[in-house]
C-alpha cells in the first residue's frame, strides 16, 4: 500500500500541469496538507518534493491559511526530522506562506533548535521566505547572525 501511495503523490505534479484549475489544485494542495499532516517521515519527504516541483501553482490556492494550518502542526512535532521536512515544505510554499505570522513565528521557533540539520533547515526555509517577503529581515536578523558565529552550527 505505501508504495501505490508514493506513486500516487508522484503523479500530483502531472495532474496539476494538465489541469491547472483553481478549484482542483485548491483541493489537491489542501489534500497533501491532510496527508502531510498525518503521515510518516517517508512519505512525508514525497510530498515536500510535490510542493517543491509544483510551487507555481500554489498560487492557486484559495483556502492558504487552512493549508499552513495543515501543515504547520508538523513543525511542532518532537520529531526532529518532521520538523525538517515541516520546514523544507514551507519553504517551498513561501510564495503563499512568506506573509503569514504564523509560518513566520514557526520557522523563527526552529532557530532555537540543537539539531544541526534542523538549523540548516531554518536557515534555507527563512532565505526562500525573504524571498518574498524580505521586510522578515528586519525580525530575524539578529537571531542569523548569533548563528552564523556559533561553532556548533553546521553550514548550510
Amino acid at each position: 500500500m505505501p508504495a501505490m501511495q508514493v506513486k500516487a503523490i508522484g503523479q500530483f505534479p502531472k495532474l496539476l500541469d494538465q489541469f491547472p484549475f483553481p478549484t482542483l489544485v485548491s483541493s489537491a494542495f489542501l489534500k497533501l496538507g491532510d496527508m502531510f499532516r498525518s503521515s510518516p517521515n517517508s512519505m512525508r519527504y514525497h510530498i515536500a518534493q510535490v510542493f517543491e516541483s509544483s510551487q507555481h501553482h500554489l498560487v492557486q490556492v484559495t483556502h492558504t491559511e487552512e493549508l499552513l494550518k495543515r501543515v504547520i502542526s508538523v513543525l511542532y512535532s518532537n520529531d526532529p526530522i518532521a520538523r525538517v521536512l515541516a520546514l523544507r515544505l514551507i519553504g517551498n510554499a513561501s510564495v503563499v506562506f512568506a506573509r503569514y505570522p504564523e509560518a513566520q513565528h514557526g520557522v523563527f521557533l526552529r532557530y532555537q533548535s540543537t539539531h544541526p540539520l534542523e538549523i540548516a533547515a531554518t536557515v534555507q526555509t527563512t532565505e526562500l521566505m525573504l524571498k518574498y517577503s524580505p521586510e522578515l529581515l528586519n525580525i530575524v536578523w539578529e537571531t542569523i547572525i548569533s548563528k552564523a558565529n556559533d561553532s556548533k552550527v553546521p553550514d548550510p
